[in-house]
């Protein structure tokens, strides 16, 4: 009774008819009649309430998108969780990243040891790394003019492979000289800059091989040909077209943002991908969807022009005016695929042609590599850099010519 205090409202009377079923009395039970009427009091039912039927729908959709949100934040946090505690193999903690910044080179962070893996399955090898930040057992600083200094990008890093299986060390082994390497993914300045980090640590610099990827180290060094260094492309007013593209720039940064940060920070997102990968039929749908770009998709879609090309060369031969310099070719993958294989051929056999005009010493690995009739399956399936085949071949080449001097060279 209670409820009929707090509640006056919701108190209403019934008695049982003759077929015992209960009807609702108007203006209470007779008085002294309770017993003979069956006259009691019940609770009316609360009115059922779907996200409060009293509120706005705008309140109600609020609700609801907040209650999605927040079963969507469980249920990643469960499955992160679950993901690291079950299968700590996908945890991206323990994965290498180059992020630790020298000047304006970006090197391992020293005194580490950590894995590289593919989501792919491509590769998954160890990497440690030294107290400068090298991939390397052997200390730069102790390096003499009698030894190899290894430089160049990722390729040379050894990307995918293990320390034993990179060119730089199956050269050391063939020519028996020892062989530093001095990489990280950079350009031709910044091959420069990781010499002078070099000597800096105190190598001294004699022969040096320096491998030249021609998939991202041909660009404009120095001021373009008729600008001045710091001429700036004249401002001009977008119109809409501009604007969308713009803005789908703009998301599609995004959204690789986005890709990044799962990947570096989430176990989930790295088994999920993992499994999309190593799943055929998903991987076709995801690519149909365009959630995965196929490996060759955006090789060779715009050749360089030859005046990239002359300045790269350039660059080569100051370089090769400081330090007795091997220039090594890692020959572009848009010459065996991709829709200017013609151009690319151009491009491959200028660069060849410029650095030997200007006295450079040059290994073309392109005939090595085609000799076998499957350049391609010397990189990875689903990377563009060598796999372990590719890096042996690549040391084959480079070791005839130190052995032969320099007539194996050209």
């Amino acid at each position: 009774m209670l409820r009929s205090i707090f509640y006056p409202e919701r108190i209403e009377f019934r008695r049982q008819s003759p077929d015992h079923r209960y009807e609702p009395v108007t203006g209470g039970c007779p008085a002294g009649k309770v017993s003979t009427w069956r006259c009691r009091p019940v609770m009316k039912s609360r009115p059922a309430r779907i996200f409060g039927n009293r509120r706005s729908p705008t309140r109600r959709l609020a609700l609801a998108v907040a209650m999605v949100a927040v079963a969507t934040c469980v249920g990643f946090g469960l499955a992160e969780g679950l993901t690291r505690l079950f299968l700590p193999a996908f945890d991206p903690s323990g994965r290498f990243e180059f992020d630790y910044p020298r000047g304006s080179l970006m090197l391992g962070r020293p005194g580490t040891t950590s894995r590289q893996v593919k989501n792919t399955g491509d590769y998954d090898v160890a990497v440690a790394i030294n107290r400068h930040g090298l991939r390397d057992t052997k200390d730069i600083a102790e390096a003499t003019r009698d030894d190899l200094i290894v430089v160049g990008d990722s390729f040379t890093w050894g990307w995918g492979v293990e320390v034993g299986e990179r060119f730089s060390d199956r050269v050391q082994t063939a020519t028996e000289r020892r062989a530093f390497n001095l990489a990280t993914p950079t350009n031709l300045d910044g091959y420069e800059a990781l010499l002078a980090y070099a000597e800096t640590l105190g190598a001294k610099i004699g022969q040096v091989v320096l491998s030249v990827c021609i998939e991202n180290d041909i660009r404009f060094y120095g001021p373009q040909p008729g600008k001045p260094a710091s001429s700036a492309r004249p401002a001009s007013v977008p119109d809409e077209d501009d604007r969308w593209s713009d803005a789908l720039d703009r998301l599609d940064d995004g959204i690789d943002d986005v890709r990044q940060w799962l990947t570096e920070w989430s176990a989930a997102y790295v088994l999920l991908t993992t499994v999309v990968h190593q799943t055929p039929w998903l991987k076709a749908a995801a690519v149909q969807m365009g959630l995965i770009d196929p490996n060759l998709r955006w090789i060779s879609e715009a050749p360089y022009p030859p005046e990239m090309v002359e300045s790269s060369a350039a660059k080569l031969q100051i370089l090769s005016e400081r330090y007795r310099l091997l220039v090594v070719l890692i020959p572009s993958r848009a010459l065996w695929a991709g829709k200017h294989r013609e151009a690319e051929d151009r491009i491959h056999a200028s660069l060849v042609a410029s650095l030997r005009k200007r006295g450079v010493k040059v290994v073309d690995l392109r005939p090595s590599f085609e000799a076998g009739g499957a350049p391609l399956e010397l990189h990875f399936a689903n990377d563009g850099h060598w796999n372990a085949r590719g890096h042996k071949m690549a040391a084959e080449a480079i070791a005839d010519c130190l052995k032969a001097a320099a007539e194996a060279c050209r």
